[in-house]
């Protein structure tokens, strides 16, 4: 590397990084990523602890400073008063890329209204590591992340995605992995789902089963590890009732012909046309519309 080319590597602009980090092997850090830790003048992460790690691998020496769930307003305003006094900072999370279940949106947010530069230097992420290890579509996703702490917002939660087709995508801590398994399995059923844990570490593993299956494995020889719990919610059309269809039926079959009714709420379920077309018959027959 000759002396020009380690002078331009020492350039960086004032602004924010968001630098993405390993999620569990450290060599999945990108070379772009190193150079931006080597070269800002300040860096903000969850646990000094973990990041010191991280730094110490790649033999990085840069005083580290908090920046979590815990942070305020007073915070945020030490940041942007550095940016705008011509310093750069670099935003990391513990593992994975900052803001994706992290608090650090509101940063994001309050440095763009005060028209900060912010770059995003992009690398691993749990989210499209465990999708794409799932074998489920990925053409639609509905992330929610960690649920919330009560039991009526996680089930407000869950509830959500029922009428949706796509892939929902939970990250879950080893201790709270079988209640949030039973909750799944009251409101969804008996349904297929992945776990995947300990992504890009050595005991990696992804288990695809029923979910009465991976709460018997759960409970015989804990799961233990970070957690990402998918499923696809278009096997749950299955299981809509006929009161379901014909709610929503009513809805329709003032305006419209019975044909176009069952292609509807054909294409919206993904259910046999002639149940969707019969209860049509039903409901006009019984002038219940």
């Amino acid at each position: 590397m000759n002396d020009e080319y380690k002078k331009m590597q020492d350039k960086i602009d004032a602004g924010l990084y968001l630098v993405a980090t390993p999620i569990g092997n450290l060599e999945d850090i990108t070379l772009r990523a190193l150079r931006i830790l080597n070269c800002v003048d300040k860096i903000y992460c969850e646990d000094t602890r973990v990041t010191k790690k991280l730094l110490s691998h790649y033999k990085i020496e840069k005083k580290l400073s908090k920046y979590n769930d815990y942070s305020n307003q007073d915070d945020r305003q030490i940041i942007l008063r550095d940016i705008l006094n011509g310093l750069s900072v670099a935003i990391l999370s513990d593992a994975g890329t900052p803001l994706i279940s992290d608090p650090g949106y509101k940063l994001v947010r309050m440095l763009r209204d005060s028209d900060i530069s912010i770059t995003s230097i992009p690398g691993p992420s749990a989210l499209t590591s465990s999708v794409v290890l799932s074998g489920l579509p990925t053409d639609k996703l509905y992330f929610i992340g960690f649920l919330p702490n009560t039991m009526s917002k996680r089930k407000i939660e869950l509830e959500k995605v029922k009428t949706l087709n796509t892939t929902v995508v939970i990250f879950e801590n080893s201790k709270k992995l079988s209640k949030a398994l039973g909750e799944i399995k009251n409101i969804y059923g008996n349904i297929d789902i992945t776990i995947a844990r300990e992504l890009t570490k050595i005991f990696e593993e992804v288990i695809s089963a029923k979910i009465d299956e991976i709460i018997k494995i759960s409970s015989e020889n804990k799961i233990r590890g970070e957690i990402v719990i998918l499923f696809n919610t278009s096997q749950l059309n299955y299981i809509i009732d006929d009161d379901g269809i014909e709610a929503e039926i009513r809805k329709l079959i003032n305006d419209l012909p019975l044909k176009q009714i069952t292609n509807i709420i054909h294409t919206k379920y993904n259910l046999p046309k002639k149940r969707i077309y019969d209860l049509c018959l039903k409901l006009k027959d019984n002038n219940k519309y």
